[in-house]
């Protein structure tokens, strides 16, 4: 009878043990979940700023396409200071 109640107490041992083991694991899952949602947020929101960025990079680089077609095509050029006139009223 010894035995079997030294067997019973180390299963039991066992079994409390293993359900810990399988508490932890769920906690460490549910955790390693929120950090994966929270980065995945986070790259939603770098996507947005990027494409919020290369529009405006398109919006700037815009004035210097602009400016040389002007000068290429048509011969265009910035007038020099002598050859502007100062208009006073």
């Amino acid at each position: 009878m010894n035995n079997a109640m030294t067997l019973v107490a180390f299963l039991a041992a066992l079994n409390f043990c293993t359900a810990v083991g399988v508490v932890y694991i769920k906690y460490l899952s549910r955790q390693s979940y929120t950090e994966v949602s929270r980065s995945q947020q986070e790259i939603d929101r770098l996507q947005v700023q990027w494409s919020q960025l290369q529009i405006e990079e398109g919006t700037f680089s815009e004035h210097g396409r602009v400016e040389r077609t002007a000068r290429d095509r048509l011969g265009m050029a910035l007038p020099e200071l002598e050859d502007t006139v100062m208009i006073i009223r």
